[in-house]
């Protein structure tokens, strides 16, 4: 990280100088900013065009894209946009330590028993192997593979988990419904879940822009001239 442009001789600028890493270090793992509005749109793009449109290839092919594109973005917004004066990293505290592990294992465990019955299934009817469910299978393990390296909130994880999972079911030619619009016979417990991750992807977008508001503050900063506000 560059040298905060401010003198710190003092124990006061000391401490500012120590508080200003702090709020900028949060962009490299937990403050998504612009990434976690751009998941939070997507995650209701998916949402809609997955159970309104009909499932053309060209609509599973956006569909199967948004994880990948979000992905994306954020790692890129992270590295070149809100860490741009040079990597802080910031470090986890025990609970967001134990959270985003419990998150990884429940992942893991739930893409193996869904490929365990999947494969058991094959067994017994060797014709249901198609390219459809391979893609399946392959964004099933890719939720793992990302919630480890970058869904490091628990918002992150959630609106990871739809449009991977969502992802996964166009590769079959299914999506998720839309409550009260599509799907009048989708169970209960599917309805509320979706309720959940529409009230998620809201959260994700309120909270990025208020972080993107923030990061523009601490730019500010870290950006003004050394004889600024003496």
């Amino acid at each position: 990280m560059k040298t905060y442009s401010k003198t710190c001789g003092t124990p006061r600028a000391a401490s500012e100088l120590e508080t200003l890493t702090r709020a900028y270090a949060r962009y490299s793992r937990s403050a998504g900013g612009l990434g976690s509005v751009l998941g939070g749109l997507l995650c209701l793009a998916s949402y809609l065009v997955g159970g309104l449109l009909p499932l053309t290839p060209p609509v599973r092919a956006a569909l199967i894209i948004m994880p990948l594109l979000w992905l994306g973005a954020k790692v890129w917004l992270s590295r070149n946009y809100y860490q741009r004066f040079g990597r802080v990293e910031e470090q986890e505290t025990p609970n967001e330590h134990l959270v985003h592990r419990w998150s990884l294992i429940l992942t893991i465990g739930v893409a193996a028993i869904i490929t365990a019955v999947d494969v058991t299934d094959l067994f017994y009817h060797p014709g249901a192997l198609s390219v459809g469910l391979a893609g399946y299978l392959i964004m099933l393990w890719l939720l793992p593979l990302a919630t480890w390296r970058w869904m490091r909130s628990p918002m992150d994880v959630i609106i990871g988990v739809f449009l991977i999972y969502q992802a996964g079911m166009a590769c079959s030619g299914q999506s998720y419904p839309v409550v009260g619009l599509t799907h009048s016979t989708a169970k209960g417990a599917v309805s509320f879940l979706m309720v959940v991750v529409l009230l998620a992807a809201l959260a994700v977008i309120g909270a990025g822009i208020a972080q993107h508001r923030h990061f523009r503050g601490i730019r500010a900063r870290l950006e003004a001239p050394p004889d600024a506000g003496e």
